[in-house]
Protein backbone atom coordinates (compact mmCIF):
# COMPACT_ATOMS: atom_id res chain seq x y z
CA UNK A 1 0.00 0.00 0.00
CA UNK A 2 1.15 3.10 -0.65
CA UNK A 3 1.90 5.95 1.46
CA UNK A 4 -0.66 8.79 -0.13
CA UNK A 5 -1.46 12.90 0.65
CA UNK A 6 -4.91 12.91 2.55
CA UNK A 7 -5.19 16.09 0.33
CA UNK A 8 -5.68 14.64 -2.51
CA UNK A 9 -8.97 14.59 -4.08
CA UNK A 10 -10.42 11.09 -3.27
CA UNK A 11 -13.82 9.58 -5.41
CA UNK A 12 -12.56 6.32 -4.14
CA UNK A 13 -13.08 4.62 -0.22
CA UNK A 14 -10.23 5.52 1.58
CA UNK A 15 -8.69 3.12 4.32
CA UNK A 16 -6.09 4.77 6.41
CA UNK A 17 -3.88 2.74 9.58
CA UNK A 18 -3.45 4.83 11.61
CA UNK A 19 -2.11 2.47 14.30
CA UNK A 20 -1.05 -1.10 13.29
CA UNK A 21 1.27 -2.09 16.47
CA UNK A 22 0.81 -2.70 20.21
CA UNK A 23 1.29 -0.95 23.20
CA UNK A 24 5.05 -1.46 22.44
CA UNK A 25 5.89 0.99 19.85
CA UNK A 26 8.25 -0.22 17.27
CA UNK A 27 10.03 2.13 14.39
CA UNK A 28 7.34 1.47 12.12
CA UNK A 29 4.09 0.60 14.64
CA UNK A 30 2.31 1.84 17.73
CA UNK A 31 -1.16 0.68 18.91
CA UNK A 32 -4.51 0.41 16.89
CA UNK A 33 -6.62 2.79 14.72
CA UNK A 34 -8.17 2.83 11.77
CA UNK A 35 -9.56 5.88 9.71
CA UNK A 36 -12.17 5.14 6.64
CA UNK A 37 -13.64 7.89 4.32
CA UNK A 38 -16.56 7.06 2.50
CA UNK A 39 -19.25 8.69 0.70
CA UNK A 40 -21.25 9.17 4.20
CA UNK A 41 -18.73 10.32 6.06
CA UNK A 42 -15.95 9.66 8.05
CA UNK A 43 -15.22 6.94 10.43
CA UNK A 44 -12.39 5.83 13.41
CA UNK A 45 -12.04 1.95 14.28
CA UNK A 46 -10.39 2.21 17.81
CA UNK A 47 -8.50 5.27 19.04
CA UNK A 48 -5.07 4.05 20.85
CA UNK A 49 -2.92 6.58 21.82
CA UNK A 50 -1.21 8.68 19.14
CA UNK A 51 -4.41 8.69 17.28
CA UNK A 52 -4.77 12.39 17.44
CA UNK A 53 -1.21 13.01 16.49
CA UNK A 54 -1.24 10.94 13.10
CA UNK A 55 -4.42 12.70 12.18
CA UNK A 56 -2.89 15.99 12.92
CA UNK A 57 0.24 14.98 10.47
CA UNK A 58 -2.57 13.92 7.43
CA UNK A 59 -4.47 17.31 8.31
CA UNK A 60 -7.54 15.58 9.32
CA UNK A 61 -9.17 17.32 11.82
CA UNK A 62 -10.46 15.59 14.66
CA UNK A 63 -14.22 17.09 14.70
CA UNK A 64 -14.40 15.73 10.97
CA UNK A 65 -15.14 12.25 12.43
CA UNK A 66 -18.55 11.09 12.49
CA UNK A 67 -18.36 7.68 14.47
CA UNK A 68 -15.84 5.91 16.10
CA UNK A 69 -16.35 2.30 17.13
CA UNK A 70 -14.37 0.50 19.80
CA UNK A 71 -13.57 -2.89 20.07
CA UNK A 72 -12.51 -3.30 23.43
CA UNK A 73 -11.62 -0.97 26.30
CA UNK A 74 -7.79 -1.75 26.27
CA UNK A 75 -5.17 1.04 26.62
CA UNK A 76 -4.12 0.78 22.91
CA UNK A 77 -7.52 0.70 21.76
CA UNK A 78 -8.87 3.30 23.65
CA UNK A 79 -6.26 6.22 25.51
CA UNK A 80 -6.95 8.40 23.09
CA UNK A 81 -10.86 9.13 23.31
CA UNK A 82 -10.46 11.72 26.12
CA UNK A 83 -8.42 13.76 23.33
CA UNK A 84 -11.05 13.83 20.43
CA UNK A 85 -13.90 14.16 22.90
CA UNK A 86 -12.32 17.23 24.10
CA UNK A 87 -10.38 18.73 20.86
CA UNK A 88 -13.91 18.98 19.22
CA UNK A 89 -15.13 21.57 21.61
CA UNK A 90 -12.74 23.97 20.12
CA UNK A 91 -12.42 25.71 16.57
CA UNK A 92 -9.35 25.56 14.57
CA UNK A 93 -7.57 28.93 16.35
CA UNK A 94 -8.20 27.34 19.64
CA UNK A 95 -11.40 29.43 20.95
CA UNK A 96 -14.55 27.91 22.11
CA UNK A 97 -16.83 25.78 19.42
CA UNK A 98 -20.59 27.44 19.91
CA UNK A 99 -21.59 24.16 18.42
CA UNK A 100 -19.42 20.77 18.56
CA UNK A 101 -20.43 17.92 16.18
CA UNK A 102 -22.23 15.45 17.71
CA UNK A 103 -19.61 12.40 17.72
CA UNK A 104 -21.43 8.84 17.79
CA UNK A 105 -19.68 6.70 20.03
CA UNK A 106 -19.98 2.69 19.57
CA UNK A 107 -18.41 0.02 21.69
CA UNK A 108 -18.79 -3.10 24.25
CA UNK A 109 -21.55 -3.37 26.91
CA UNK A 110 -20.14 -1.29 29.66
CA UNK A 111 -19.07 1.85 26.97
CA UNK A 112 -21.30 4.27 29.01
CA UNK A 113 -19.82 3.52 32.26
CA UNK A 114 -16.16 3.10 30.65
CA UNK A 115 -17.13 6.99 29.16
CA UNK A 116 -18.72 8.19 32.60
CA UNK A 117 -15.60 7.23 34.66
CA UNK A 118 -13.30 10.15 32.13
CA UNK A 119 -15.71 12.41 31.97
CA UNK A 120 -18.56 12.73 34.19
CA UNK A 121 -19.23 14.83 36.94
CA UNK A 122 -17.74 12.34 39.39
CA UNK A 123 -15.12 11.12 36.27
CA UNK A 124 -11.34 11.39 36.37
CA UNK A 125 -11.72 14.36 33.80
CA UNK A 126 -14.66 15.48 35.09
CA UNK A 127 -14.25 19.25 34.42
CA UNK A 128 -14.55 18.26 30.26
CA UNK A 129 -18.46 17.67 31.14
CA UNK A 130 -18.79 20.56 34.62
CA UNK A 131 -17.19 23.46 32.08
CA UNK A 132 -16.83 22.23 28.15
CA UNK A 133 -20.62 20.00 28.41
CA UNK A 134 -18.91 17.39 26.21
CA UNK A 135 -21.55 14.94 27.15
CA UNK A 136 -23.85 17.17 25.24
CA UNK A 137 -21.98 16.25 22.24
CA UNK A 138 -21.87 12.46 22.40
CA UNK A 139 -24.38 9.50 21.70
CA UNK A 140 -22.88 6.37 22.77
CA UNK A 141 -24.36 3.15 21.59
CA UNK A 142 -23.59 -0.04 23.31
CA UNK A 143 -23.71 -2.69 21.05
CA UNK A 144 -24.11 -6.45 21.09
CA UNK A 145 -24.91 -8.86 18.19
CA UNK A 146 -26.69 -8.54 15.15
CA UNK A 147 -27.31 -4.65 13.16
CA UNK A 148 -25.57 -1.91 14.95
CA UNK A 149 -26.47 1.20 12.69
CA UNK A 150 -28.50 1.60 9.22
CA UNK A 151 -28.08 4.53 7.14
CA UNK A 152 -27.77 5.09 3.46
CA UNK A 153 -24.72 4.45 2.50
CA UNK A 154 -23.83 2.97 5.94
CA UNK A 155 -24.81 -0.68 7.66
CA UNK A 156 -22.70 -1.96 10.62
CA UNK A 157 -23.33 -5.25 12.28
CA UNK A 158 -21.43 -6.78 15.22
CA UNK A 159 -21.01 -9.97 17.34
CA UNK A 160 -18.94 -10.53 21.00
CA UNK A 161 -15.47 -12.69 20.19
CA UNK A 162 -13.21 -13.89 23.07
CA UNK A 163 -11.19 -11.16 24.05
CA UNK A 164 -12.08 -9.18 27.43
CA UNK A 165 -15.27 -8.26 26.61
CA UNK A 166 -14.61 -7.36 22.93
CA UNK A 167 -16.47 -6.79 20.03
CA UNK A 168 -16.33 -7.23 16.40
CA UNK A 169 -17.52 -5.34 13.57
CA UNK A 170 -18.72 -5.67 9.58
CA UNK A 171 -19.32 -2.74 7.85
CA UNK A 172 -21.20 -2.52 4.42
CA UNK A 173 -20.29 0.97 2.70
CA UNK A 174 -20.53 2.38 -0.61
CA UNK A 175 -21.21 -0.90 -1.79
CA UNK A 176 -17.57 -2.37 0.43
CA UNK A 177 -17.64 -5.03 2.80
CA UNK A 178 -15.03 -4.59 5.58
CA UNK A 179 -14.43 -6.90 8.71
CA UNK A 180 -12.27 -5.60 11.59
CA UNK A 181 -11.56 -8.36 14.06
CA UNK A 182 -9.95 -6.19 16.97
CA UNK A 183 -8.70 -8.47 19.29
CA UNK A 184 -9.28 -11.86 19.26
CA UNK A 185 -8.56 -15.50 19.23
CA UNK A 186 -9.95 -17.71 16.33
CA UNK A 187 -13.48 -17.22 17.06
CA UNK A 188 -16.11 -19.08 14.91
CA UNK A 189 -18.54 -15.66 15.35
CA UNK A 190 -15.86 -13.54 13.66
CA UNK A 191 -15.66 -16.00 11.07
CA UNK A 192 -19.12 -15.94 10.22
CA UNK A 193 -19.39 -12.41 10.23
CA UNK A 194 -16.42 -11.73 7.93
CA UNK A 195 -17.74 -15.02 5.29
CA UNK A 196 -17.20 -13.34 1.90
CA UNK A 197 -16.11 -9.75 3.14
CA UNK A 198 -14.31 -7.64 0.22
CA UNK A 199 -12.13 -6.56 3.18
CA UNK A 200 -10.66 -8.50 6.43
CA UNK A 201 -8.59 -6.15 8.57
CA UNK A 202 -7.74 -9.16 11.66
CA UNK A 203 -5.20 -9.38 14.24
CA UNK A 204 -1.50 -11.57 14.32
CA UNK A 205 -0.53 -10.29 17.42
CA UNK A 206 2.30 -13.57 17.28
CA UNK A 207 3.63 -16.48 15.48
CA UNK A 208 2.06 -19.39 16.71
CA UNK A 209 5.74 -20.09 18.41
CA UNK A 210 5.24 -17.27 20.90
CA UNK A 211 1.47 -17.09 21.22
CA UNK A 212 0.44 -14.89 24.18
CA UNK A 213 -2.63 -14.24 25.98
CA UNK A 214 -6.49 -13.78 24.04
CA UNK A 215 -4.94 -13.44 20.49
CA UNK A 216 -4.43 -14.85 16.77
CA UNK A 217 -1.06 -16.53 15.44
CA UNK A 218 -0.19 -16.83 11.80
CA UNK A 219 -1.28 -20.54 12.14
CA UNK A 220 -4.41 -19.03 13.09
CA UNK A 221 -5.01 -16.41 10.20
CA UNK A 222 -4.65 -19.14 7.66
CA UNK A 223 -7.35 -20.77 8.63
CA UNK A 224 -9.30 -17.85 9.33
CA UNK A 225 -8.58 -16.83 5.71
CA UNK A 226 -9.45 -19.94 4.19
CA UNK A 227 -12.69 -19.97 5.87
CA UNK A 228 -13.95 -16.68 5.42
CA UNK A 229 -12.42 -16.14 1.52
CA UNK A 230 -11.85 -12.38 1.76
CA UNK A 231 -10.75 -10.84 -1.40
CA UNK A 232 -8.18 -8.31 0.46
CA UNK A 233 -6.66 -9.19 3.99
CA UNK A 234 -4.91 -6.58 6.00
CA UNK A 235 -2.93 -7.38 8.82
CA UNK A 236 -2.14 -5.66 12.05
CA UNK A 237 -1.50 -4.99 15.14
CA UNK A 238 1.28 -6.55 15.45
CA UNK A 239 4.13 -6.90 18.53
CA UNK A 240 7.46 -6.32 18.41
CA UNK A 241 8.05 -10.29 17.77
CA UNK A 242 7.07 -9.57 13.99
CA UNK A 243 9.61 -6.94 13.41
CA UNK A 244 12.24 -7.84 10.06
CA UNK A 245 9.66 -10.44 9.32
CA UNK A 246 6.70 -8.69 7.86
CA UNK A 247 7.35 -9.51 3.95
CA UNK A 248 7.84 -13.49 5.47
CA UNK A 249 4.32 -13.37 6.99
CA UNK A 250 2.79 -11.50 4.11
CA UNK A 251 4.47 -14.10 1.60
CA UNK A 252 3.17 -17.16 3.76
CA UNK A 253 -0.39 -15.58 4.35
CA UNK A 254 -0.54 -15.07 0.54
CA UNK A 255 0.90 -18.04 -0.63
CA UNK A 256 -1.81 -19.89 1.81
CA UNK A 257 -4.76 -18.27 1.44
CA UNK A 258 -4.81 -17.04 -2.44
CA UNK A 259 -5.95 -13.46 -1.94
CA UNK A 260 -3.99 -10.00 -1.98
CA UNK A 261 -1.87 -9.86 1.56
CA UNK A 262 -1.05 -6.27 3.00
CA UNK A 263 0.75 -6.24 6.63
CA UNK A 264 0.43 -2.67 7.26
CA UNK A 265 2.68 -0.08 9.11
CA UNK A 266 1.49 2.73 10.17
CA UNK A 267 0.06 5.61 8.01
CA UNK A 268 -0.14 3.27 4.86
CA UNK A 269 -3.40 3.89 2.73
CA UNK A 270 -5.79 2.04 0.96
CA UNK A 271 -8.00 2.98 -1.80
CA UNK A 272 -11.31 0.87 -2.67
Amino acid sequence: MARNSFKKSVDKLKIIVLGSGSIIPTKNRFSTSFFIEYSGGRILLDIGPGTIEKLRRLDIRPDSIDRLFITHFHLDHTLDLPVLIKVRMFNEFGGPNPSPRTLNVYGPTGLKNFIDKLISHEGVYSYLSEMMRNLDYLKIHEVGEGRVEELENLRVYSVSVEHYNGVAYRFELDNVTIAYSGDTVYDERMLKLAEGVDILIHECSFPKESILGKHTSDEDLINIGERTKPKILIVSHLYPVWEGREKQLEDKLRKEIGCKVYVVKDMDTLYV
